[in-house]
């Protein structure tokens, strides 16, 4: 086995004492240090792929270079897509990240209070309020895709009526009149997605949008827009509160006869699985911004570990627009307003 590079190794190399190394790598060089020397010691430290040893460096700063994550799977999953975005901005921010179910395994949380992580980053699979424990908010902690009411930590969600504002305003725009949604039957998100949607008809002088509480499967989907399409006064344009539900909505409309976005427009309030952009055609989706709250949730986890004390702040994220092929202007006929 290779033996691992040490501190003396990289002097030894860059032709300085050890202290200057130590001095060099922990950013307190300049005023002590030739910009000459600094240069040989970082490039020797390169070259010997060197790098401090964590057990010495959490003594000194009395930091242990973790994250505790707190997450717990929904009706079907784990939160993926945002652990995952997680995961990388804590990488490229130094830190080790150690991760519990804190719902089906509640005592793991206590374990990773007594291994003094630095901090704590709470993802949840769907947006909802979260009383964060006493014992997670004694050190620094954000919540992602979730929120504590009584202000105790920092939150960061996506802003899901603005979702559904984007969503209805596209096909608006395009001349639709008559707007339906399949909703999941359960969640904030879905609620909140709904309540853009029917404020957007509602600021158009429309009628609200025929909800269908649809479930979360794609058979849910085909059987809520088969509903819907085939009703007396049928939507020119849907708004599918995720995207297997936009799934099931696609495979209805071909087998009633209906071309997208020639007969039937649609778009996707993406569920983070990359299935609304694999489709065909493309579905228009509007999607959580995963990589941009999670670098936003650990850039400011860092700050308040590095001010020593939490700065509770409650920030909203809006949810970008990714154009597909499945919108254009209603064919079926003239709608009236409502």
């Amino acid at each position: 086995m290779t033996r691992r590079a040490t501190a003396q190794d990289v002097a030894d190399l860059a032709g300085v004492s050890r202290s200057a190394v130590s001095l060099v790598l922990n950013g307190r060089a300049d005023g002590n240090i030739s910009r000459a020397k600094q240069e040989a010691v970082r490039e020797a430290a390169e070259q010997l792929r060197y790098t401090p040893n964590a057990v010495a460096l959490s003594l000194r700063s009395k930091r242990t270079g973790t994250i505790g994550v707190l997450t717990w799977p929904d009706r079907r999953h784990m939160p993926l897509a945002l652990l995952g975005a997680v995961y990388t901005a804590a990488s490229r921010a130094g830190y080790l990240l150690m991760m519990v179910d804190a719902v089906q395994r509640p005592t793991q949380v206590d374990a990773l209070v007594d291994r003094r992580v630095d901090g704590f980053v709470v993802v949840a699979p769907e947006l909802t309020a979260y009383p964060a424990p006493e014992a997670v908010t004694a050190v620094p902690t954000v919540l992602v895709n979730c929120f504590d009411d009584a202000l105790a930590a920092s939150s960061l969600v996506p802003d899901e009526v603005g979702a559904g504002l984007s969503a209805a305003h596209l096909l608006l725009d395009a001349g639709h009149r008559v707007l339906g949604v399949l909703a999941g039957r359960e969640g904030l998100a879905s609620e909140r997605r709904v309540q853009g949607v029917t404020r957007a008809t509602a600021d158009a002088g429309l009628a609200p949008p025929v909800v269908v509480e649809a479930g979360h499967s794609v058979e849910d989907g085909y059987d809520g827009a088969r509903r819907l399409l085939s009703s007396d006064l049928p939507p020119t344009a849907l708004v599918c509160t995720h995207e297997r539900l936009a799934l099931g909505a696609l495979l209805a409309a071909a087998d009633l006869g209906l071309r997208v976005p020639d007969d039937l427009s649609l778009v996707s309030l993406d569920d983070g699985e990359d299935l609304a952009s694999q489709l065909v055609p493309a579905v228009t989706r509007v999607e959580r911004p995963d990589e941009v709250i999670a670098t936003h949730a650990l850039d400011l986890l860092v700050e308040q570990l590095r001010l020593g004390h939490p700065d509770v702040r409650r920030l909203t994220f809006v949810c970008p627009v990714h154009a597909g092929e499945s919108v254009g202007p209603p064919r079926l006929r003239a709608m009236p307003t409502g």
